[in-house]
């Protein structure tokens, strides 16, 4: 739990200001949080955020320090996140360290952003007096040189309290930050002028707004651990099957079928594609949908190592070819026992366990097997583009391979393994999509895979609507 909260007392700021924070900490935290607003107008506040009663007696920012109080509504051990109003949020705010901010211009502290546990740097209070209020030069002497002491609170937290200070490319000066936020920002701060509010071109207006653009989360590359996969791999090394050899010369193009919302409207396309001979290759559930629809795809692509995947292949027709990797959980192979299944190695991690697994198939002799690690992105449908380019294909069409939402759908079928899965907008030339981090780092790994594959004369087309469709159109 962490407790994230704002200061607003008088009118400089008005109400939206409170809302669009908290509304751009919450959608860049995934921690549990709970938001409140030490406020003089409780009223003003939107619903979840709670309100904390101002200190009538302490003027304009130093009601900050008020915060380090053992009065507080939290406990002590508990984080605590402060931002101040005119902060806008640009990246996430995941594993935050403790700290502070160092100003961009004053050898002090700058308070716009904090985070500590309750009961850390309590001589910012236990010190505190209406004396620092009313003689900050006499008090701060020293900290700065003459002339220079604004006589804030920013000061006084620098003088009573060591903090560490966050990396400088983390929280940003918007004068720094016009044209675009940097990459590796987690906030701009809009100290001076201009405010939020006045910014109506460029990116503010799309970022500090409630339900405003959303920066990516870190992506993790797999669903179990590697050594859950390793487990797998080491089970199914022993079974009597054809390994993927690759590496051969196709002449007429394939159709790789994924389970995208689309899907539902790509149908007649896809059976025009098997009408003139094209091979139909599914991924995943997309099987038992063309199937459902008439069309007997050729080949079928799994890769996912989890044991939920069994639901995928009951009922498996036999007259189709099964490449199934190696990771994949060894019920599954269990249930394609007397089909025409091919292994194929997902090259994943360092590949240094891999190959150790596999070593054995390496020497020559009886047992000696076609060892080829296929490479790719973290998803299926990524990894089935390459398994097609390494059996000869050079015209490969994608059908269903959205990597988006659409009106609240994240196949064109049921597939319960991704009901409920967390969301977030992305925006690309103006057009925003609603997609799940797994389909935003896939569509990143399709960039780099389509302008790799471009580049070695294989033609990558993604048909229908989405994330992929479009930047397909893009990188055209």
């Amino acid at each position: 739990m962490i407790h994230v909260v704002s200061v607003r007392v008088g009118t400089k700021y008005g109400p939206e200001y409170v809302e669009r924070l908290h509304d751009g900490i919450a959608r860049h935290l995934d921690e549990e949080q709970r938001h409140w607003c030490l406020t003089d107008d409780p009223d003003s506040l939107p619903e979840g955020i709670a309100a904390i009663p101002h200190n009538p007696d302490l003027p304009g920012w130093w009601q900050k320090v008020f915060l380090f109080s053992p009065d507080m509504p939290w406990r002590g051990g508990d984080k605590i996140l402060y931002m101040d109003l005119d902060v806008c949020v640009t990246g996430r705010l995941e594993e935050l360290p403790l700290g502070i901010i160092k100003d961009w211009h004053w050898p002090t502290y700058n308070s716009s952003v904090m985070h500590w546990m309750h009961g850390q740097h309590a001589a910012i209070w236990d010190r505190f007096g209406p004396e620092i209020i009313d003689r900050p030069t006499d008090i701060l002497h020293g900290l700065l040189p003459a002339g220079q002491v604004n006589g804030g609170d920013q000061e006084w937290i620098s003088h009573v309290s060591a903090w560490e200070p966050f990396p400088a490319e983390w929280f940003v000066s918007y004068r720094s930050a016009v044209a675009w936020p940097p990459d590796t920002s987690k906030a701009v701060v809009f100290h001076g002028e201009p405010k939020p509010h006045d910014v109506t071109e460029g990116w503010v207006p799309g970022v500090w707004r409630v339900g405003g653009f959303t920066a990516m989360p870190e992506l993790k590359g797999m669903n179990v651990s590697h050594e859950f996969a390793y487990n797998n791999v080491r089970a199914n090394v022993l079974r009597d099957v054809p390994w993927f050899s690759g590496f051969g010369e196709q002449d007429k193009p394939c159709v790789i079928v994924g389970g995208g919302p689309s899907l539902s409207d790509s149908v007649r396309a896809i059976r025009d594609w098997k009408r003139k001979g094209a091979k139909i290759i599914t991924v995943n559930n997309a099987l038992r949908f063309l199937m459902a629809k008439g069309i007997r795809p050729d080949a079928h692509v799994m890769l996912d190592a989890r044991e939920e995947n069994l639901s995928m292949v009951e009922d498996a027709p036999k007259d189709v070819r099964y490449f199934i990797a190696s990771q994949v959980h060894p019920c599954v192979f269990d249930a394609l026992s007397g089909h025409d299944v091919v292994l194929w190695h997902n090259g994943m991690g360092s590949g240094d366990e891999l190959r150790e697994i596999i070593d054995p198939w390496f020497d020559e002799g009886p047992n000696q097997r076609p060892c080829v690690f296929v490479p790719g992105g973290g998803t299926v449908g990524l990894r089935a583009i390459n398994l097609a380019w390494l059996s000869g294909y050079r015209k490969i069409h994608l059908y269903g391979f959205d990597s988006s939402y659409s009106e609240g759908q994240h196949h064109a079928y049921p597939q319960g393994l991704n009901d409920g899965e967390a969301t977030m907008l992305v925006t690309i030339a103006g057009k925003t999509y609603t997609c799940a981090r797994w389909m935003i780092r896939q569509a990143m790994e399709f960039q780099q895979q389509f302008l790799y594959l471009r580049d070695h004369g294989v033609k990558v087309v993604a048909h229908g609507k989405g994330l992929i469709p479009d930047m397909g159109r893009l990188l055209r």
